[in-house]
């Protein structure tokens, strides 16, 4: 079950909300405790419903916060960017390193060409 929370920061904490035909609000002082509050009330009203077995219940948390949301999700794309050349990096040296193992090169002269340790080296062969 994947539930959308709304998440306002106040003086207090923070209040969540949980909009739908039972929504309810909680409040807390630290954003993963109203996190935990939402999935104990979800599954407390599963159970009333007459269903004591929840599957597990994730949270979607979408916060209020002007201006800074814009830049956290700019970061998020930046990471990911970045894990995708860090991957593709990744792939390149080490084709670059089997092809200087085919040249007869050795670990340490690979090393040494890299600005690696000879471990290193290896670790990228294997």
């Amino acid at each position: 079950m994947e539930v959308k929370v709304h998440a306002e920061r106040t003086n207090e904490g923070w209040t969540a909300a949980v909009a739908g035909p039972q929504g309810f609000t909680v409040t807390a002082k630290r954003l993963d405790q109203c996190k935990e509050m939402v999935v104990e009330k979800l599954k407390s009203l599963e159970e009333q419903k007459g269903n004591p077995e929840v599957c597990e219940v994730v949270i979607k948390v979408e916060a209020e916060l002007p201006g800074i949301i814009c830049d956290l999700e700019a970061a998020k794309e930046k990471m990911q960017e970045a894990q995708k050349l860090q991957e593709e990096a990744s792939q390149e040296i080490r084709s670059v390193v089997s092809r200087m193992r085919d040249e007869g090169l050795t670990i340490r002269d690979i090393g040494v060409l890299l600005g690696v340790s000879p471990q290193r080296v290896a670790q990228l062969i294997g």
